[in-house]
């Protein structure tokens, strides 16, 4: 009994143990690939639908030459046919007549001759009336059989190629679909991308926060053992001093400015500064003095590849700079271009081509 007792505890505390997996939510990293990889989908889809486009309008230029010779082509035949006709009839109405009148109408005919040279003309006159009666129904036989043949050739290939045309249609209405869809899902990834940047933006608020009650308790602190008994408050933000000599140490300085204002030329991190200046102020903070220029900083360091990228690292754009914080993102003094909103913020680190990334520790 006891040793079924013990069993039944091991089994109780192992089924306790059984925990649910819980998945990581996907990096902005992540989120950025999956972007590129639909954007580069597209981008192939648009191409085969322009492609497709272009067969549609020279096929329809085509159907359309086509379609003017039918319509040619039945007048001919309509042209044949009626010429047959004509031919048919009259010679009937030869015939006709001859029969009414008997074989002495012929034979009349070549008595009436006055001489034998005259006898041999209306006996070939005779004899050409039949030929030419016959030849030209022949050839007007002919004619309409050729024209119908032609008729018959042209009906197939209009029929060829509006079945092509009917093909195309549905490739580009099924081309149109994927890409919407497509295009839906890149505006999903960006979603959730500025959620994931936003997301972090409070993280790095947040630990500022943190870092600046920290030093308010120290400065309390500081206060009390002075014994100063002032006690008027000061609402005005408190930024955590620079600590340590590492690119992280410099990322985590660099994000409590987060949502500080843009301003050109500046170099103030409380007050407002551009890319080149935040990335001076940051730097200066930790005694390494750097250019306000982003192209002159693109001289100071040593130049890494992204894919090895580590916080602190300045990572350059065209006429822009910014300071990696990891996880696929950075924190610059932006203007209102390319985003919607300038100051102090953290981004993509892909938001915009990079040029290169440079290591000052």
């Amino acid at each position: 009994m006891r040793k079924l007792c013990k069993v039944c505890t091991i089994s109780l505390l192992a089924g306790a143990l059984v925990v649910t997996p819980v998945f990581a939510e996907p990096s902005v990293d992540d989120l950025e690939n999956s972007k590129a990889a639909a954007e580069s989908e597209v981008n192939a889809l648009q191409s085969e639908l322009s492609a497709t486009l272009e067969k549609i309008t020279s096929l329809e230029a085509e159907l359309q030459e086509k379609t003017e010779a039918v319509v040619k082509t039945n007048e001919e035949l309509e042209e044949a046919a009626y010429q047959e006709r004509q031919q048919y009839s009259d010679m009937k109405l030869r015939i006709q007549y001859m029969y009414e009148e008997g074989d002495g109408s012929v034979v009349e005919t070549l008595l009436s001759a006055k001489s034998f040279s005259d006898l041999v003309n209306k006996a070939e006159y005779v004899q050409n009336v039949h030929s030419y009666d016959k030849q030209k129904l022949e050839e007007y036989i002919k004619t309409k059989e050729k024209v119908e043949t032609l008729k018959n050739s042209l009906d197939t290939e209009v029929e060829n190629m509006q079945s092509k045309q009917a093909a195309l249609q549905e490739e580009k209405v099924s081309l149109s679909s994927t890409i919407s869809s497509k295009q839906s899902q890149i505006a999903q990834l960006d979603q959730s991308i500025q959620d994931a940047l936003a997301a972090a933006v409070e993280e790095q608020q947040a630990a500022g926060e943190a870092g600046g009650n920290a030093q308010d308790d120290a400065d309390a602190g500081a206060t009390d053992q002075g014994g100063s008994g002032n006690g008027g408050g000061n609402d005005d933000k408190h930024y955590a001093p620079p600590s340590g000599g590492s690119g992280s140490a410099v990322a985590n300085y660099a994000c409590q400015f987060v949502g500080n204002k843009y301003v050109y030329g500046g170099s103030s991190l409380t007050n407002g500064t551009d890319c080149s200046g935040f990335t001076m102020a940051v730097y200066a903070a930790f005694g390494v003095s750097l250019p306000h220029n982003d192209a002159a900083q693109e001289a100071c360091g040593r130049a890494v590849s992204y894919s090895e990228a580590q916080p602190g690292d300045l990572i350059f754009y065209g006429g822009h700079v910014g300071i990696y914080i990891g996880g696929g993102s950075i924190v610059h003094a932006s203007n209102s271009a390319p985003y919607p909103e300038g100051g102090i913020k953290i981004s993509s680190a892909t938001y915009r081509p990079i040029k290169c990334v440079r290591r000052i520790f």
